[in-house]
């Protein structure tokens, strides 16, 4: 791309505002196979070099300042490969572009190129790296890095290839303008592509927080302005994230990996977003909902992050619900406690471990109590916005159907406002987050003592008669099947279901006994 080019590339305006751009210098070593990255230590980890565009000063200008003291460059053989535009954000941002350099010689020679990477050395290595200090490093070494937690942001290795595949066309081509890409910075949606009256997983996460379109616009401007100009949240940056939510800063590895339920030591937005709302006050700690904060309470615990949860990680668990609910026990109660309920899980021996499926099937089955008081914010998002003077409009308690951006298709997913016998929406929810009190509300199972029948809750759920649920249930609800249904009637009143069946075949025999 030759320097006129690179000068309409400058000017960025978002409402009408200047937004100056962040510039990112890719420069590979095809002669070594290495990249360059720099120890941005503040932000805890390595990354390619980048610069904030100054005021006035054109693109290329940047990407030489910011070049020029590291290596020998003609700048012909600059290439613009990827620019990330946020005009279409609804707030003020950075656009970001990637440059792609191929230098002529390296000026600096702080290289690590013994092919093989020695564990012990190259972490110490790392340890002992001074703020923007200078490393080239091998895609090896990257992807070492990566796994522990020492790099910036993913980019480096998700576009590797890419990157590859521009530098090995511009040598066989000698054309380095074979490749632009252009991407726009949207706000990610969850889309549901189900048109039953069942919500996925994520939407009824984020219904039950109730997190409007405005709270997700928030989150999302607070985690790209944090990110920038990497598009992933590493654990230093999460560490300042979470921070402002108030909790415990010597808990903030079991969050992280609470959150990271890929396991690859970043996060996306959507994960962040997720499980902000597993967090949530709000959330329900019952059916879908529950089952996905039970997902974050098991990995937040399993120290191992191994899928299998030791007894000395449930403890920890056991200990936290009593804390929870302002209950101190003693270590001997605690570890008679914590044996009881562990074998309730079937694991006879402290060797064993518990697995997150045998631990999602306890929970569900009542056979482990205790949960809902595990994994919980202070206060709700929306408050916490409101708090900081942000513009979070007052009525954020309730999902409009009409504004919730996770909603997609032509369905929509609302949640009706419940009135309450005593108080209004904004005391109750002062309660919930400034006082502890030694219960838990849940919704479980009905059973018709005078004719004995069982109904199924989650039967329930399926009719959409808003009078006769509580605020709660009401998220699993769709204005679009707002009528009292005689079929989903007929199946939750049934008596002729299976369970029903086997209870009336043994009072038959239980009749012939006492006969």
């Amino acid at each position: 791309m030759d320097q006129k080019n690179l000068l309409l590339s400058n000017s960025n305006t978002v409402d009408g505002l200047l937004s100056q751009d962040y510039i990112v210098g890719v420069i590979y070593d095809k002669v070594k196979d290495v990249y360059l990255m720099i120890n941005y230590r503040q932000r805890g980890g390595l990354w390619f070099p980048f610069s904030e565009r100054r005021f006035n000063e054109t693109s290329f200008q940047t990407i030489k300042r910011l070049i020029d003291p590291i290596i020998i460059h003609d700048s012909e053989q600059i290439q613009l490969v990827k620019i990330c535009s946020t005009k279409t954000l609804p707030f003020k941002s950075h656009d970001v572009l990637f440059y792609t350099i191929i230098p002529k010689s390296s000026t600096i020679m702080n290289i690590w190129l013994n092919g093989k990477i020695d564990g012990i050395d190259f972490e110490r290595q790392l340890n002992t790296l001074q703020d923007n200090a200078i490393v080239w490093l091998t895609t090896i070494q990257l992807k070492h890095i990566s796994k522990l937690s020492r790099l910036l942001g993913m980019e480096p290795l998700s576009l590797n290839k890419q990157f590859k595949d521009i530098f090995h066309s511009t040598i066989k081509s000698n054309n380095i303008n074979t490749a632009v890409i252009f991407e726009e910075v949207k706000i990610p949606r969850i889309e549901s592509t189900s048109k039953t009256s069942h919500s996925n997983a994520a939407e009824t996460l984020l219904m039950s927080a109730k997190f409007t379109s405005t709270i997700q616009e928030k989150l999302y401007e607070e985690y790209h302005n944090a990110v920038l100009p990497s598009d992933y949240l590493n654990l230093e940056t999460f560490k300042q994230l979470i921070l402002r939510k108030g909790l415990d800063s010597q808990h903030i590895s079991d969050y992280f990996r609470a959150f990271d339920s890929t396991q690859r030591n970043y996060l996306t937005y959507l994960d962040y977003l997720l499980g902000l709302a597993a967090l949530d006050p709000n959330t329900q700690h019952g059916g879908v909902p529950a089952e996905q904060r039970c997902r974050y309470i098991f990995r937040y615990y399993n120290i191992n992050n191994n899928q299998r949860m030791t007894f000395d990680e449930f403890k920890l668990m056991i200990k936290d619900i009593h804390k929870n609910k302002g209950e101190n026990l003693s270590n001997d109660t605690l570890n008679d406690e914590a044996l009881e309920m562990f074998r309730s899980f079937g694991l006879r021996s402290l060797d064993q471990t518990l697995s997150l499926m045998d631990f999602l099937s306890g929970v569900g089955q009542l056979r482990f109590r205790g949960t809902s008081v595990l994994f919980r914010l202070n206060m709700p998002i929306s408050e916490l916005f409101q708090r900081s003077l942000l513009s979070v409009t007052p009525n954020t308690s309730v999902i409009p159907s009409s504004t919730s951006n996770i909603i997609t298709s032509n369905r929509t997913l609302s949640t009706k406002s419940m009135t309450r016998r005593s108080g209004t929406q904004q005391q109750i929810s002062n309660i919930a987050s400034d006082e502890s009190h030694p219960y838990e509300i849940a919704t479980h199972i009905i059973k018709v003592k005078k004719t004995g029948v069982v109904v199924n809750i989650t039967s329930l759920y399926d009719l959409d008669v808003a009078g006769a649920i509580s605020g709660s249930t009401a998220l699993f609800f769709d204005d679009d099947n707002g009528k009292f249904d005689r079929i989903n009637s007929q199946n939750c009143f049934n008596q002729r279901t299976h369970a029903n069946e086997m209870l009336h075949g043994l009072r038959y025999f239980e009749r012939g006994a006492k006969e």
